[in-house]
């Protein structure tokens, strides 16, 4: 099998972009909870009552040998209670609409950019979430590379991005790592992390704090029958500052065309 045809499709969004044509719909529904926040003192806030549920639809289709349009979004249930505060939001999140472009590709090896307008959206601004409400812009590159066996191919995906509403300042900061391993039948193993920081600033005379997270998801994916997929996963946050500390479930099921 040629892994250039191999791995675009492959259950996640990558470097690899899709061909012409072809395209793939992922929906997700995870269920998190948190007892404790990270705070501005490298401490624990234990006086948190946080649970989340979300459903979140990502879809790409490939638009040209070298462009892959995205669009992703969710809808959000969120509760939280703490000392100072208390929030109950039901509504959509961000919602990310944007294009992909492969600079490069060859066997084992694919490099992308990607630009998107990010639709303002998500609770308020709190240690629920790091970002403002606003609409915003990100720029985001993309790098793969992969081997394959004889039974099964490892691959690795590197992306990094930034947000921001103009010139003036970048609000936030974003790292995703992924590292997977997939049979040539119907497993695949996914071990994903996730970091994200936003900078402290100043806003209508105060001090608006540093807000960092760090995220570790484990996922399973297994192909029932072809181009249909679904999907387990456990999520958990690994190290913060000024943000909750969320441990999540997650299933998932992958539409192929």
């Amino acid at each position: 099998m040629i892994l250039s045809l191999f791995l675009p499709q492959l259950a996640y969004a990558g470097a690899w972009n899709l061909p012409p044509g072809d395209g793939q719909i992922i929906t997700t529904y995870n269920y998190s909870r948190a007892s404790e926040a990270f705070t501005d003192r490298d401490d624990f806030d234990t006086n948190v009552e946080f649970t989340k549920s979300e459903l979140r639809v990502f879809y790409e289709h490939g638009l040209t040998k070298h462009v892959t349009a995205v669009v992703n979004a969710a809808h959000q249930t969120i509760s939280f209670e703490g000392l100072s505060s208390a929030i109950n939001f039901s509504d959509f999140d961000k919602t990310e609409i944007g294009l992909r472009y492969e600079i490069k590709r060859r066997e084992g090896l694919a490099v992308s950019v990607q630009g998107s307008y990010i639709l303002g959206g998500g609770p308020p601004e709190s240690i629920l979430d790091i970002g403002g409400r606003n609409d915003s812009f990100e720029l985001r590159g993309l790098w793969g590379q992969s081997k394959e066996f004889k039974n099964d191919v490892i691959f690795f995906d590197a992306q990094a991005a930034f947000r921001t509403r103009n010139a003036n300042r970048i609000e936030d900061w974003r790292t995703d790592l992924t590292l997977g391993w997939k049979d040539k039948k119907k497993l695949m193993v996914l071990l994903q992390g996730y970091h994200t920081q936003r900078n402290s600033f100043s806003r209508d005379l105060f001090t608006v704090p540093i807000q960092k997270r760090t995220k570790l998801q484990a996922s399973i994916v297994y192909e029932y029958k072809k181009n249909r997929l679904v999907q387990i996963g456990y999520l958990h946050t690994l190290a913060g500052r000024n943000i909750v500390k969320e441990q999540a479930i997650s299933i998932g099921t992958w539409r192929r065309y």
